[in-house]
């Protein structure tokens, strides 16, 4: 019996799943061209300030997720989202560690460009 249910825990389960096999959704037409005139929005995060926020993206996924979370909102480590920090005490804190954050070992320019990015969230 135990089997069994078991078995069908684990059907159920991969049927909640999916497939993956699903079709991409449909592009919208009616989105803006890339040629329109700038509006008053936000500016695109990805061109936003003197940093390179994709790169940023990837640094801080593969230094920092761990402990301040995939949403900047802090895990075992503090949020970073609004802190205040200038970026050169961000990357002061990236190169050198504060209270129980180590160290961590990025070069510079990563360093220098992931600060940047923390300090315009």
């Amino acid at each position: 019996m135990k089997k069994f249910l078991l078995a069908l825990g684990v059907v159920v389960a991969l049927t909640a799943c999916g497939g993956g096999d699903e079709a991409a959704p449909p592009v919208d037409e009616e989105s803006p061209a890339v040629d329109e005139a700038p509006t008053d929005e936000a500016p695109d995060e990805a061109t936003a300030g003197d940093y390179d926020a994709e790169s940023a993206r990837a640094t801080y996924e593969q230094s920092c997720i761990g402990c301040h979370g995939g949403d900047l909102q802090g895990a075992s480590g503090p949020g970073l989202e609004g802190t205040g920090l200038s970026a050169a005490e961000i990357e002061d804190i990236i190169h050198n560690g504060q209270g129980a954050m180590p160290a961590q070992n990025l070069e510079d320019e990563d360093a220098a460009n992931l600060a940047a990015w923390l300090e315009a969230q």
